[in-house]
């Protein structure tokens, strides 16, 4: 009978996460190396592999959440080595990781999914969607003011104040939010996030018919986030599935969060 251990790697197996998860999703390795090691995320505590007979086999990477009822943890990155998948190890791996999240203070999880089966298979339920939709857009002739990080931090801190269910940022995660090129533009209400062609985050007056943003601009968010804030929004098509673990009401967060 194999042996199986499941704890967080160390140092010196960091390589080896990395190789298993580039070699399962198809990554250049040499272009995630850097990433990998330099995302302001970055945590070998939050690195997490199942091991065969001192073999890693399986691995995920959690994240740290903030709600303004409580911790939370989200999952990512969930790979199996090709030649041992459909052989449970997945599940095993997660199931241990919403052990020791109970353990450790942070009773709820979250993650974004394609497939739903393995996770549901641990105990995850879908609550929520992220849809991929074409925005309605008009860029004024006078172009919008380019808020400063200051002011972008200080109106959605006001926002997520106003609802126990809306993520919190840290500082840590205020950096991994700038780590991303982004430049937030003026609106209604407050800002829109713009990103090359695309928008994962706006504060902004419900109702707008339309948003100052450049024609042909994509929007990534929650289903449930995309109908709380009225975006201006067509043809929409759904991108992934948002499962929980421990959360009594679906969790309000932008794309900008994603883990």
């Amino acid at each position: 009978m194999s042996s199986i251990e499941i704890r967080t790697i160390r140092k010196d197996e960091a390589e080896q996460f990395l190789a298993l998860l580039c070699g399962v999703f198809d990554l250049d390795i040499g272009r995630a190396h850097k990433i990998f090691f330099t995302e302001p995320m970055f945590d070998l505590a939050r690195k997490w592999a199942l091991y065969e007979d001192g073999e890693m086999r399986s691995i995920l990477t959690t994240t740290p959440l903030l709600y303004g009822f409580g911790a939370a943890f989200g999952v990512a990155g969930v790979a199996t080595d090709r030649a041992h998948q459909r052989r449970g190890l997945a599940q095993r791996i997660i199931e241990r990781v919403l052990e020791h999240g109970a353990e450790s203070g942070e009773p709820r999880c979250l993650l974004f999914a394609h497939d739903e089966t393995v996770y549901a298979r641990a105990g995850l339920e879908t609550v929520d969607s992220v849809v991929r939709a074409d925005v309605l857009a008009e860029f004024p002739a006078d172009a919008p003011a380019t808020l400063c990080f200051d002011d972008v931090r200080g109106i959605y801190e006001g926002w997520a104040e106003k609802d126990p269910h809306r993520l919190r940022r840290d500082e840590r995660r205020w950096k991994y939010w700038q780590w991303t090129l982004r430049t937030c533009e003026e609106a209604p209400g407050g800002y829109v996030c713009v990103e090359p062609m695309l928008c994962r985050e706006a504060i902004v007056s419900h109702g707008l018919k339309a948003w100052p943003l450049m024609p042909g601009t994509r929007w990534l968010g929650l289903e449930s986030m995309t109908e709380a804030i009225g975006a201006p929004v067509e043809k929409a098509r759904h991108e992934l599935h948002v499962m929980t673990y421990g959360f009594e009401e679906r969790p309000q967060m932008f794309m900008t969060d994603q883990f």
